[in-house]
């Protein structure tokens, strides 16, 4: 509406508006990424290498390893539990995704689709349905708080240990020193123990949040209600999250962190680099995320003075990380040992910590090829969602490269399990 038939007291909230909308549209048309160029190509064929590089090894688990690594108990050529249900499930999926290009698919078969797509729930009735979903959750999980964790895992003696010592002591057990580096961890783990008397509450509050923020990062990739819940529901469905949810030795207030620092890019980018460095001390790992994370700042649609601040705290933040590791007891700078090989053998150890995730593994590459196709069509958030899977994948291989100090374990692949919800649900999107 033209501003000459606004009364006269909302003049200057009109104009105040239109200054803040041209200054966003002027900054993003500034930054807009043509979708059909090269950088989309080349985005994803760095993103289906690395997706297909992780794929091999379930079919073939002993492929890889045979050529680069150490396979003497596994044949090559030998298929993997779930080799032939990927292959065919695959196939269906991609050919469907052929028959819709040549316009061979039933109408109807369309027509249901397209109204799957532009169907959605309100925001009131959504976040009604998120607190149901929430409420189950929570009742069937609760439980497994009043189990001792040195039941469930020997590792718990270390974090034991280290939070008697904490934070001024010291020990000559690597394991425990790498602990006590880990500053808001051991703050919320230490928290929990006191008020609580259970180690385990917070880090269980941290997962109920991390389910609620991936809620929120996927409505706002998608603009769809609808998918934030289904995003939610792939999560609880992944073994991986169910299997550390309420562990305290193996948390998610690093994933939280993360993926919420992920979040405030595009709702209050001068907040996102406070929840970086808040992820960096609760599991050092983070660092490895930060080139995932100035990519998605490129892509996102914030104004471009945003994203300079985004990239420019991030960076920050990461000299004052390691300038802090370097003056304290850490153990970060004697356990590097470079080792390339292990990087193309870290691929491997996705088929074999997501065994269990059958829906990821299935679904992985369609979904990627999906991403790809929105991509195409002109859906910017696509690229981003393709770099944040890959770089929740990449950064295993990179760790295996650089160090052979720690183990890698399942719960390292829960950010990809989020990403990955997000991800599938976001493919609903009404574009």
């Amino acid at each position: 509406m033209n501003n000459d038939f606004l009364p006269l007291g909302k003049h200057s909230k009109s104009k105040s508006n239109d200054k803040k909308n041209n200054e966003n549209s002027e900054l993003n048309s500034e930054s807009e990424i043509n979708t059909n160029n090269s950088f989309v190509w080349f985005i994803f064929i760095i993103g289906f290498t690395v997706i297909l590089l992780s794929i091999v090894s379930v079919v073939f688990p002993g492929l890889i390893l045979s050529i680069f690594g150490d396979s003497e108990f596994l044949e090559p050529g030998e298929i993997g539990p779930i080799g032939i249900p990927l292959i065919l499930t695959n196939i269906i999926i991609f050919s469907l995704i052929i028959l819709y290009y040549l316009q061979r698919l039933p109408d109807s078969f369309i027509e249901f689709c397209r109204k799957i797509l532009s169907s959605d729930l309100s925001r009131k009735n959504s976040l009604i349905f998120l607190i149901v979903i929430l409420a189950i959750y929570i009742s069937i999980s609760a439980n497994e708080l009043s189990i001792y964790e040195l039941n469930q895992y020997g590792d718990f003696l270390i974090v034991e240990d280290a939070l008697e010592i904490w934070p001024d002591g010291k020990s000559e057990n690597v394991y425990v020193t790498e602990q006590l580096t880990r500053h808001v961890r051991m703050i919320l783990l230490v928290a929990s123990d006191e008020i609580f008397d259970n180690i385990k509450i917070i880090p269980y509050i941290a997962t109920i949040l991390l389910l609620v923020t991936t809620y929120f990062l996927t409505v706002s990739f998608s603009k769809k209600n609808f998918t934030g819940l289904l995003a939610v529901v792939l999560v609880l469905q992944s073994s991986t999250f169910y299997t550390y949810d309420t562990i305290a030795v193996y948390e998610n207030f690093w994933v939280l962190f993360y993926v919420f620092s992920i979040y405030l890019i595009f709702q209050k980018p001068k907040f996102s680099s406070i929840f970086y460095i808040l992820s960096i001390f609760s599991k050092a790992i983070t660092i490895l995320m930060l080139p995932v994370t100035i990519m998605i700042t490129l892509l996102s649609e914030i104004p471009k003075r945003k994203k300079i601040f985004v990239i420019g705290s991030h960076l920050v933040v990461l000299a004052i990380s390691i300038i802090i590791f370097q003056f304290s007891n850490t153990i970060y700078g004697n356990v590097i040992d470079i080792n390339t090989t292990e990087f193309v053998t870290g691929f491997t150890t996705l088929a074999f910590n997501l065994r269990f995730d059958v829906l990821l593994l299935l679904l992985l590459l369609p979904v990627s090829m999906g991403l790809f196709l929105k991509a195409r069509n002109g859906c910017r958030n696509s690229i981003s969602l393709m770099v944040l899977m890959c770089g929740s994948i990449l950064v295993t291989p990179v760790l295996e490269m650089i160090t052979n100090f720690y183990f890698v374990y399942p719960y390292r692949y829960v950010p990809l399990v989020i990403f990955f919800a997000v991800s599938t649900s976001s493919l609903l999107s009404r574009k």
